[in-house]
């Protein structure tokens, strides 16, 4: 992603109430999993998640690369598709 889809992710991250589902960040591509968004340090590039321990786990959020919302249910079942 060049520097204008990163703003746009930041922008995004911004617009989320905190407590937001969320199930699974991306970083560099690499897929972390985590229950929701807390808030975004616009100014120190920091995103704040909380991970299903319930701890509060904070990223660069110029490494965040995608971002899966809400929560997969475990009977969700995708061969079907």
């Amino acid at each position: 992603m060049d520097g204008k889809d990163k703003k746009c992710l930041k922008d995004l991250l911004a617009s989320i109430p905190p407590n937001y589902p969320v199930n699974m960040i991306y970083l560099n591509g690499v897929p972390v999993e985590v229950w929701a968004f807390s808030n975004i340090d616009c100014e120190k590039c920091l995103a704040y998640f909380i991970n299903v321990d319930g701890q509060v786990v904070i990223f660069d959020a110029e490494k965040i690369d995608g971002i899966s919302f809400g929560e997969l249910e475990e009977d969700d079942d995708f061969e079907d598709c």
